[in-house]
């Protein structure tokens, strides 16, 4: 019975680990948080992967008063592995309709200042946050406005 105890507080920990949330998003512009829709998420493990989509109707606008670039600030939960984000601008879009600006950060916390937002102009951002625990893995995607003013 003693040496079965180990490997039960083992298992016990894997079980709890992969039974974990998804590590969730916050985001803030110039100290001001950004609130956010769930667009998608897709949950796996090794043996299967389940994955929904949202398509939210209404997406939270944020007005912001600050001097371009902006920072936009990102800090993901627990597990949290990477964030990658797509800006697009509603007012001039991309003739591919693409985004203006792509971003990566390589953890679950950190800044990226922008290059092409532009005073008076609105743009939709969408943030992607891949994560992994111990035997599952993910990602969500998290959906806002923003609207730079001078």
């Amino acid at each position: 019975m003693r040496s079965r105890l180990p490997l039960a507080g083992i298992l016990i920990a894997i079980l709890l680990a992969s039974c974990g949330g998804r590590p969730g998003l916050y985001v803030s512009i110039g100290g001001e948080t950004v609130p956010m829709v769930l667009g998608s998420v897709s949950q796996g493990t090794a043996c299967s992967t389940s994955h929904g989509d949202a398509f939210p109707q209404l997406i939270p606008l944020t007005t912001v008063r600050l001097p371009t670039p902006l920072e936009i600030r990102f800090e993901a939960g627990q597990g949290a592995t990477a964030i990658r984000g797509w800006i697009y601008d509603r007012d001039a879009p991309s003739p591919a309709g693409g985004p203006i600006e792509e971003f990566s950060l390589p953890a679950s916390r950190g800044a990226y200042e922008t290059r092409s937002v532009l005073p008076g102009r609105t743009y939709d951002v969408t943030v992607n946050v891949e994560w992994s625990f111990v035997v599952t893995r993910g990602e969500e995607t998290h959906l806002f406005r923003v609207r730079a003013e001078p």
